[in-house]
């Protein structure tokens, strides 16, 4: 014999927790989608840093990139497309990846006066996993005289940044020659302890 479900039990099956939660996370996903949908319609393209970029230095446009996002919050704060920042000059250090800021750059190169002093450092002498664009120190260390002990390194310049570094064909115990962006007073500062001893990079963390 065949029976008929009745519409007090068809209500009551409607009214399950199982089927109202059901129903809650059908309609969160909806909305999370229809968000998903609308943010992605007011997504714009702005200029990120290609690479590291250290302060003082000339940007160029293979130093950056076009990323679309959607900076809904602080878009103002950062430059578009529309934007040409080619030519202007970075007032701080900008990761890779990193969208520009307009507090970043400046159009003044007259208020910098940065210097990239090439420097030859042993292999042995440098952290093995350091990057360009990193902040670092400058140690210096003399050389022993009439076979007396070491003096104690000296600190030469602690938060500069690495511009460049090459490592063909440098070995243990060989030279590897690396640039560094520091201010035109510290030159001669740099090269006077290249004179006489050796230069030890340390990363500044922090």
């Amino acid at each position: 014999m065949i029976t008929k479900n009745s519409p007090q039990a068809a209500s009551i099956s409607l009214r399950s927790p199982r089927v109202i939660v059901a129903c809650v996370l059908f309609l969160a996903a909806l909305l999370t989608s229809f968000a998903f949908a609308a943010l992605s319609d007011q997504s714009s393209r702005y200029w990120a840093a290609s690479k590291p970029i250290t302060p003082g230095s000339l940007i160029t446009s293979e130093d950056l990139v076009l990323v679309d996002a959607s900076l809904i919050d602080n878009a103002d704060l950062y430059l578009g497309e529309g934007s040409d920042p080619i030519g202007m000059m970075s007032t701080q250090f900008i990761g890779a990846g990193h969208f520009l800021a307009g507090q970043m750059l400046s159009e003044e190169s007259l208020q910098f006066d940065i210097e990239q002093v090439p420097l030859n450092i042993l292999t042995s002498d440098i952290p093995v996993m350091i990057e360009v664009g990193e902040p670092i120190s400058l140690y210096w260390v003399p050389d022993a005289i009439n076979n007396q002990s070491l003096s104690t390194p000296t600190l030469l310049l602690t938060g500069i940044f690495l511009e460049s570094i090459d490592r063909k064909g440098s070995n243990f115990g060989s030279g590897m020659s690396i640039t560094v962006s520091v201010e035109s007073s510290q030159v001669s500062r740099i090269l006077s302890g290249t004179s006489h001893g050796r230069l030890v990079v340390v990363i500044a963390n922090g």
